[in-house]
């Protein structure tokens, strides 16, 4: 997923979530809900990545 996309939807989440509370409709919640799942998805996969990319004290030696 490329910056500009991720940006999206975050974007999209943010609406999503602001709809929610406007309206306190249950589409609304459960698309918000939706969204704020594949977001967090995202950073914890990218929390995995940099994770493995680091050198541990025996890489080193």
């Amino acid at each position: 997923m490329t910056t500009g996309e991720f940006a999206d939807l975050v974007h999209d989440m943010r609406a999503a979530q602001k709809e929610y509370f406007k309206t306190r409709s249950k589409e609304a919640l459960e698309k918000s809900k939706i969204l704020e799942s594949r977001v967090d998805r995202l950073l914890e996969e990218r929390k995995n990545r940099e994770a493995a990319k680091q050198p541990t004290l025996f890489d080193i030696v």
